[in-house]
């Protein structure tokens, strides 16, 4: 599993971008989403989840990356199709995009059987999966819900992500690690991602605004081990 530092992520051929969300117009958001397109491997088509959303906003969404030159690509209800055409259609994608909204419990609650095994098929292809806003907290090993923490699908392991994140929620992600001090939180700011490459690249795309935070457990184990 490629990892760098404090970094251990799903394996894979491709990128894993998780971003902290922002206006697609917006300059730092054009600058992450030219990078998906412009970084990805795979010669796949682009297929977009919009289950966290809804349908006439992945649409704009979609107008907004055929304006940065994106490849042919479709939108996916992942709720309407059978287990089989999930696997084919997330298979054969090169870039997939888990678009963001205020939906994540359906979202979780479908991250899992087809849509789950379709996404490793895709990435290990080198596919590059990007994860806008609220949906890339799905894939740290936990996600802070509206009263407690649950489980995540782990693609980035021990890791806490907050999307949206700003400097005046410092105490609450230090409060949240210490309770959790085996994990450690990223902060995603609005129009920051972090990017994560099949070579075991670590990047940042658009502006800076990424923050770490690591348990105490996480932080005496990672040094004793390095």
């Amino acid at each position: 599993m490629p990892h760098l530092n404090i970094f251990r992520w799903q394996a894979g051929r491709g990128w894993l971008v998780f971003s902290g969300g922002g206006a697609w117009d917006s300059d730092a958001v054009q600058t992450i989403e030219a990078a998906v397109l412009g970084r990805t491997i795979s010669q796949g088509p682009l297929v977009y989840i919009w289950a966290a959303g809804d349908l006439e906003t992945a649409d704009e969404h979609m107008d907004s990356l055929r304006d940065l030159g994106a490849r042919t690509g479709y939108l996916l209800d992942i709720f309407s199709e059978s287990d089989q055409e999930l696997l084919e259609r997330l298979g054969e994608a090169g870039v997939i995009i888990i678009g963001d909204g205020p939906n994540q419990g359906a979202l979780r609650d479908a991250l899992d059987g087809a849509v789950l095994e379709g996404l490793r098929l895709a990435f290990s292809r080198g596919a590059t999966i990007y994860a806008v806003g609220l949906s890339a907290e799905q894939f740290g090993a936990l996600r802070l819900d509206a009263t407690s923490l649950t489980p995540g699908v782990a693609w980035l392991q021990q890791a806490i992500l907050i999307a949206g994140y700003t400097p005046d929620m410092a105490d609450e992600l230090h409060q949240l690690i210490r309770q959790t001090p085996a994990h450690f939180g990223i902060g995603l700011g609005q129009g920051a991602a972090l990017a994560l490459g099949p070579r075991g690249e670590v990047e940042v795309w658009g502006n800076p605004a990424v923050t770490v935070s690591l348990g105490r457990e996480f932080a005496s184990a990672y040094t004793e081990g390095a």
